[in-house]
């Protein structure tokens, strides 16, 4: 049951579900770079999904939301760093949600997703793939 700003329970269609991008399931070394007190930590963990705004990663030890972390993404082609805040931490996983990022992040990002994009549509195509297009 989804409840509005007055806590009153809201009506299903009134509470959109959608994300602003597509989330896709990849698994990547990713090291996290957290600034403490004492000074810089990193931190290992492995990546769960990615969009082209953010991320859900395993990270060993949790970090605190709202914390600006440094991630670097072991990525394919080349090793990619970007600022992100931390949106969501529990043991189980962090959300992150990504800092503008510099246009070589950006662009690296990018070509990974199209390349899960692909791997993704060749394991289970989408009969309904050009209907969603044209939108």
């Amino acid at each position: 049951m989804y409840i509005d700003s007055r806590g009153r329970p809201a009506r299903s269609r009134e509470y959109n579900v959608r994300r602003r991008d597509q989330r896709y399931v990849a698994s990547v070394p990713v090291t996290l770079q957290r600034f403490l007190r004492y000074g810089p930590v990193d931190t290992r963990g492995v990546s769960l999904d990615i969009s082209a705004r953010g991320m859900a990663a395993l990270i060993c030890g949790t970090p605190l939301v709202g914390e600006t972390v440094v991630i670097t993404l072991s990525l394919p082609n080349a090793p990619v760093e970007m600022l992100a805040t931390v949106r969501h931490s529990s043991e189980a996983r962090s959300g992150f949600e990504f800092c503008p990022l510099s246009r070589s992040a950006q662009q690296g990002i990018q070509d990974w997703i199209q390349e899960l994009r692909e791997h993704e549509e060749k394991l289970f195509p989408y009969p309904y793939a050009s209907a969603a297009d044209s939108r």
